[in-house]
């Protein structure tokens, strides 16, 4: 066994239902699972631990690091608001082009105003919105320009919406993704996220 904690520094955060959560610090892991022995509805409970490390405390006794946990209590994330950003909307349109279809990776995309802003004088901060903004690339956003879909004779592959809340929305996603299930140091985690690991394209962002 080592004694080696760097490469177990984040633990996976499970909901009630199993779902993936968060990702936090084997340290506020340990924390918070301490509640869950007082019997507190806000604790977690530690599943996995990491194989081979530990944390080495006084009097030589020595501790597994937490590498997987869950929420004694279901959290209702997908009751939230997904905050509009840039990076929300490729997620929202799946990194395509609402005018000509074509998938692009997200430093090849813009964002348009379907309505333009200039037809909004009066209120021109409520024309960027969930329901007046789509992804564009370039040459569409180019071609489109000042106009209407209708003027521009650009049909929308689909009508912009608020978008309903999703895993692909959390803020954990992307961190997923990026650890790459190939890395033996997240072992554990792998019988929780391996479905989502395969959704290569939001590497992307």
């Amino acid at each position: 066994m080592k004694n080696n904690t760097t490469n177990h520094r984040r633990c996976l955060l499970l909901n009630a239902d199993f779902s993936p959560l968060r990702i936090i610090s084997w340290q506020r892991a340990i924390v918070w699972s301490m509640n869950y022995d007082d019997g507190s509805s806000y604790s977690i409970d530690i599943l996995a631990h990491y194989k081979d490390d530990y944390i080495k405390c006084s009097g030589g006794k020595q501790y597994p690091i937490p590498a997987v946990a869950k929420t004694i209590q279901y959290f209702d994330v997908y009751q939230r608001n997904i905050n509009f950003s840039r990076k929300n909307l490729f997620l929202r349109d799946d990194f395509t082009c609402q005018y000509c279809g074509i998938e692009y990776p997200a430093n090849q995309l813009t964002y348009d105003h379907v309505i333009p802003k200039s037809r909004h004088r009066e209120n021109r901060k409520y024309s960027t919105n969930w329901t007046n903004i789509v992804t564009a690339c370039v040459k569409c956003n180019a071609k489109k320009g000042n106009k209407t879909p209708e003027e521009a004779n650009m049909a929308l592959l689909k009508k912009p919406i608020r978008p309903k809340y999703s895993t692909i929305y959390l803020p954990w996603h992307k961190d997923l993704l990026n650890i790459g299930m190939s890395h033996a140091s997240y072992e554990e985690w792998k019988p929780f996220i391996g479905h989502i690991t395969n959704e290569s394209k939001y590497q992307r962002i």
